[in-house]
């Protein structure tokens, strides 16, 4: 199936018909198909139109171009043969002319380079020539039937057969046998080869055909044939070395006619026959199969088909002689076997030395049967009349061809294209190939990919918005039902307004169509526009009514309070939003935004609601933006405006003028004075704010900064008076009960007063709310103290700096008088007064504003003489009021006077530094002496507090508070550590977890509890260093000294732990010995009668007593251990004692299990024993009971110095 559609495609028809038919598909589908995909752009007639034309057009050029190579390469290989090569080129060059112009005419301009070409090389007397001739293949421009086409040389060099489907080069024997002038041969060899390589690089030949004589084959020696074969594989290894390509190999055996029996047994067979192939083509692909080696089994094949038809052809055959003869032939053929069979192998065994041909097949044939040793034998039989009988009928002197015409065209000529390419040449066209392949396959699955990744992003565009929407539906479905809007606050819209804003392409949306979005199918725009839509109805419908209720809200109350600057304020915005006033501008919008930002600064002033405001002043801008082309269908309030217009007829018109003064200076887009911005650097690290609002959200507005003043405020006084008469639709019918003309004359001086008042407070606002940041942070290093008391880029000093850069408006004025009179009057011609002045600030607002422009050049020209303008207020006048606002910020400008290092505000970088190297030392090396030098230097910091300004003094009171803490919190921190390192830790293993502070407990050793509670001990060196300089003992125990921060800050119950310390200390250590001693008198009081003795033994001291006998004296802890009680006389069958022996501390669970009674320092104990008892009073030498006050049982380790809250 593969062959014959390859057959087919070579056919020019086929090929035609098919492009035509895909051309007609691919055309019918673009011109139905991209209607369907339903895109406008797409359906256009003149796109489908032009995509036809275009690829029709472009297909037509590939061939077109094609067509005009091989018509350029056909016209390059004919001058390439018609140049003038040494040796033989010369003469081939003169002969070719005529054959090129007859195939030109018969066969085109390109079909030069079409055709295949055939290469016929073999010895001299092969019968090349004749088997061209002979063959049945047609050429053009022959004369005549036998006549050919003469080589352009003769059998001496070489013959150029041009058939219809391929060109043959019969070459001269002596280029193969190169034996009868080696070097001329050899000359002309190669320079016919080169021709060949010049002429058609890539593939200068199909094939060659080595022809062969039979005769030579049967009368040659061995050693003939193998010089003959070498001769050949020297020569086929030349034209593979520079043809550089693998050739296949026809061998041709011609003159097979000399084999006796050959005219006999095929002398009979017609044309078509004798048309036939006889011989073999190896069915193989592989260019490197050893196909020589398959020679003996085909040549054996061949015998066999002749002897399969032996008998028929003698059955034909009516002459005897004849029949012997085809009876012989097949015998004939077998003694050429081994002949054939070892030519053929000299020829093509591969070798490593030398690049082997490839033996594509071998033939045997015959083109004519005269001349030749045969012919003339057969001759003089035909001559002798008694054998005549014997000669064939084709001995008439016309030779016939044998089994050359299919060879030639059916076997050859048909796999041309078996041979292979020049592999440089092969590797250069397959890289370009393969190139343009990819690029072809690039752009088109680029196109689709992009066509497609269109469409994805579309249809996910879609997908996106249509998710967004109904969202947005979901979510704004109750407020999408309402139909009065009772609730003024515009917060609650803001998720469904947010939603809307952010839809996708929407209003805020950055994403615009791409490359790959736009290729015709792009929805953005659409969905853009209807982003818009359902955004601008949302905020008509949730934000406008908002906003304007809010207002009719707020005008009633502020007409109560008769605040007539903010009535005209909210009354204007409030008719701007409900459509009146006419055509609104830039400057109208910017009183809307100006009025709701202050509103809302005010009502979102937490730090986390600072999103809450930008998204509301964003909405409203965006309300602004996008209702220029809408009707405002919500109505206002007659009513409350009529009450608004009739309490602001008394409003003086200056506050008019400063209101839209301030709502534009809003979008004049003015810096604000950022002090994050402005001081840059660690300001962050020195500075904060009071509140906890980020320092980078702190700023005054630009209209109160010098840029602002000179820049926009003095522009917008020379306008003011034009654009209050412009407002008084505000005022409506009420406009004419004001007097103008009278409140005019005066307007420029009442705006500088409420200008002067405006800025005095923004800056006030702003300095009230600067603190200084943690000036304590990151010890030892106070990098924040450090950065502060910088004497390069102190943050402080920066701050000093920039408010006195942009409150000292007079500083314009300062400039001036310091220049030269002649270099003023120099720069004032030269127009660059500003840039003459030392100040950035002034080349830029000098550049932009006239009235600045103006002011320098008066001050200039007058130098202190009053000079007035018409609209503008004089200079002097203009002088005195910037001087009052300077004045207002003296004591800031006043920390900046004297040179730099002798400044005030260097001495309170000096403080600072101090402060810093008195706190360094303290970390890296503590002294007693630090406290002291700490206090000292703290009182430096802020003893001229009361010459700085307000703020400046608060902001250092704040430091010198803070690091007092500090100091307070170092204190209380090493008391913290020394608590539980002296006295915590080993109380709470050694003393709370022992008995008598806990029951069950093993008991506490004396030593040890001396080591803790005696004078000296590890409690009492702990209080007398760390908390006695804290406290004071006052009627219910420890307390804090009066004035003192430390003491004030200590736990209660770290007091009351070291009162019980105290209690039992002067308990069991009143002599101050450094361990315990308790001296007691022990009386026997009473007994029951039949107790005559008792002895009691208390830690190895023992104790005889009768009723009635004298105390005795008991020191404990004593030498041993245990309490015991013996009563006597002894009683059988109950016990007449107890015993208690856990340890030394026994003597108290001995009055405690007995019936105590205390009375002051003695207490009597009743002891019950086997139904009698005994009363003893124990007698202490001390301030209570030691061993049963209340302080052992309650007492418990202390765990905290300081107060928790």
């Amino acid at each position: 199936m593969g062959a014959a559609f390859a057959a087919m495609w070579r056919a020019r028809w086929m090929r035609v018909l098919l492009i035509v038919l895909g051309l007609l598909a691919l055309g019918a589908a673009i011109w139905f198909g991209l209607p369907m995909t339903g895109s406008a752009v797409l359906a256009s007639v003149w796109l489908r139109v032009g995509l036809i034309v275009l690829i029709a057009g472009t297909l037509g050029l590939v061939y077109g171009l094609g067509w005009l190579r091989r018509r350029r390469r056909a016209e390059a290989l004919e001058d390439s043969l018609m140049a003038e090569p040494a040796g033989d080129g010369r003469v081939l060059a003169e002969r070719m002319q005529e054959a090129l112009a007859k195939l030109r005419r018969s066969g085109g301009k390109s079909a030069l380079y079409d055709l295949p070409w055939y290469v016929i090389i073999g010895p001299p007397g092969a019968g090349k020539t004749t088997a061209l001739a002979n063959s049945g293949i047609g050429f053009p421009g022959r004369d005549g039937p036998g006549s050919g086409v003469e080589g352009f040389g003769g059998t001496r060099n070489c013959d150029w057969w041009f058939a219809e489907e391929a060109v043959l080069i019969d070459t001269a024997g002596r280029y193969t046998t190169q034996d009868s002038d080696a070097e001329a041969d050899r000359a002309s060899w190669t320079s016919f080869l080169q021709l060949l390589k010049k002429g058609r690089p890539d593939q200068p030949v199909n094939g060659v055909i080595l022809a062969f004589s039979v005769a030579d084959m049967m009368a040659a020696s061995e050693a003939d044939l193998a010089r003959h074969a070498e001769t050949v594989r020297t020569r086929l290894a030349e034209l593979h070395e520079t043809l550089k390509i693998d050739v296949p190999v026809y061998v041709l055996f011609t003159k097979a006619d000399l084999i006796s029996g050959f005219r006999e047994y095929f002398g009979s067979f017609s044309q078509s026959r004798r048309r036939l192939v006889w011989g073999t083509t190896f069915q193989t692909r592989d260019r490197s199969a050893r196909t020589c080696e398959l020679v003996p089994a085909e040549f054996d094949a061949l015998v066999a088909r002749l002897s399969d038809e032996v008998s028929d052809r003698m059955t034909e055959e009516p002459d005897g002689a004849a029949r012997i003869a085809i009876f012989g032939l097949p015998g004939q053929m077998a003694m050429l076997r081994d002949t054939v069979s070892d030519f053929l192998r000299r020829v093509f065994a591969p070798t490593r030395y030398q690049s082997n041909a490839i033996l594509r097949g071998f033939y045997f044939t015959s083109g004519t049967q005269e001349g030749t040793p045969i012919d003339q034998v057969l001759g003089a039989m035909a001559k002798g009349g008694d054998e005549a009988a014997f000669q064939p009928a084709f001995l008439s002197g016309k030779g016939r061809s044998y089994f050359l015409h299919d060879l030639l065209k059916k076997v050859i000529f048909e796999e041309r294209d078996w041979v292979g390419f020049d592999r440089r040449a092969v590797r250069r066209r397959q890289i370009l190939r393969s190139a343009a392949m990819v690029l072809i396959a690039t752009v088109t699955l680029g196109g689709m990919a992009g066509f497609g990744y269109s469409f994805w992003q579309n249809a996910s565009l879609l997908a996106a918005a249509e998710a967004d929407a109904d969202a947005y539906r979901d979510a704004a479905r109750n407020e999408l039902a309402r139909t009065v809007i009772d609730d003024s606050d515009a917060s609650v819209v803001l998720p469904q307004l947010q939603q809307l804003r952010q839809m996708t392409a929407g209003y805020v949306d950055p994403r615009r169509p791409g490359l790959f979005e736009g290729l015709g199918l792009s929805r953005h725009d659409e969905l853009h526009a209807a982003a818009d839509r359902a955004y601008s109805d949302g905020l008509e419908r949730m934000l406008r009514p908002r906003l304007i209720l809010a207002l009719e809200n707020r005008l009633p109350q502020l007409i109560a309070d008769d605040d007539t600057a903010a009535i005209y304020r909210a009354l204007k915005v409030y008719l701007l939003l409900g459509g009146q006033g006419g055509t609104r501008g830039a400057e109208d919008d910017a009183a809307i935004a100006g009025y709701f930002d202050e509103i809302w600064r005010a009502r979102f002033a937490a730090p986390g609601e600072f999103r809450l405001r930008e998204e509301l002043t964003q909405h409203l801008q965006a309300m602004l933006d996008l209702d220029g082309d809408r009707r405002i269908t919500i109505g206002i309030d007659p009513e409350i405006v009529r009450k608004a217009r009739d309490a602001i007829v008394t409003l003086p018109l200056a506050e008019q003028a400063y209101a839209s003064i301030r709502d534009r200076a809003l979008t004049s887009g003015l810096p604000a004075f950022a002090p994050a911005e402005a001081i840059g650097g660690q300001v962050e690290r020195v500075l904060a704010t009071t509140d906890g609002t980020p320092l980078d959200r702190l700023s005054v507005p630009g209209l109160y900064t010098f840029e602002g003043y000179w820049g926009f405020f003095l522009d917008e006084l020379t306008h003011a008076r034009s654009r209050l008469k412009d407002d008084r639709w505000v005022l409506g019918e009420a406009a004419d009960r004001v007097d103008y003309d009278r409140q005019l004359g005066s307007l420029e001086r009442d705006l500088h007063r409420r200008y002067r008042q405006e800025f005095d407070a923004a800056w006030t606002g702003l300095l009230s709310r600067l603190t200084m940041a943690r000036m304590s942070a990151d010890p030892p290093r106070y990098d924040a103290l450090a950065a502060a008391a910088s004497p390069v880029d102190s943050p402080l000093a920066r701050l000093v700096e920039e408010i006195g850069r942009q409150t000292r408006l007079s500083r314009l004025y300062d400039e001036i008088d310091a220049m030269a009179p002649e270099d003023a009057a120099q720069a004032a011609a030269g127009g660059d007064l500003a840039g003459n002045m030392g100040d950035a600030a002034f080349s830029r607002i000098y550049s932009r504003s006239g009235v600045f422009q103006r002011v320098v050049l008066d001050a200039v020209q007058a130098r202190g003489k009053s000079q007035v303008r018409a609209g503008a207020v004089s200079e002097d006048s203009q002088r005195a009021q910037v001087q009052r606002i300077s004045d207002d910020f003296a004591d800031w400008h006043r920390l900046l006077t004297g040179e730099p290092g002798a400044r005030p505000i260097d001495a309170v970088l000096a403080n600072l530094a101090a402060l810093r190297e008195n706190r360094r030392n303290a970390a890296l090396a503590p002294s007693p002496a630090d406290e002291t030098l700490l206090r000292q230097t703290l009182s430096a910091l802020t003893m001229n507090n009361s010459a700085l300004p307000p703020d400046l003094g608060r902001m250092l009171s704040a430091v010198e508070a803070e690091f007092r803490s500090e100091a307070q919190d170092a204190s209380l921190g090493q008391i913290e550590r020394a608590m539980n390192d002296e006295v915590g830790a080993f109380c709470r293993e050694f003393i709370e977890p022992y008995f008598p502070f806990t029951e069950g407990g093993r008991h506490v050793s004396p030593a040890i509890f001396g080591q803790f509670f005696a004078p000296g001990g590890r409690a009492d060196r702990f209080f007398t260093t760390y908390l006695q300089p804290h406290v004071t003992r006052g009627p219910d125990g420890l307390e804090p000294i009066p004035g003192s921060s430390i003491g004030e800050r200590l736990s209660p119950d770290l007091l009351k732990a070291f009162d019980r310390i105290e209690a039992i200390r002067m308990a069991f250590f009143a002599s101050g010995a450094s361990e315990p001693r308790v001296d007691m008198a022990v009386t026997h009081i009473s007994s029951s009668p039949s107790v005559n003795l008792a002895v009691l033994a208390i830690n190895g001291s023992e104790l005889r007593t009768q009723p009635g006998s004298t105390p005795g004296e008991l020191s404990w802890p004593g030498p041993g251990s245990g309490v015991s009680l013996a009563l006597f006389p002894q009683q059988s069958g109950r016990p007449n004692g107890i015993r208690f022996d856990a340890g030394r501390w026994d003597i108290v669970t001995f009055l405690r299990t007995g019936r105590s009674r205390v009375n002051g320092t003695s207490v009597e104990v009743t002891q019950d024993v086997g139904g009698r008892s005994i009363t003893y009073r124990f007698s202490f030498d001390s301030t209570t009971v030691p061993f049963l006050m209340p302080e052992l049982s309650q007492f418990s380790c202390p765990v905290s110095v300081e107060a928790r809250p």
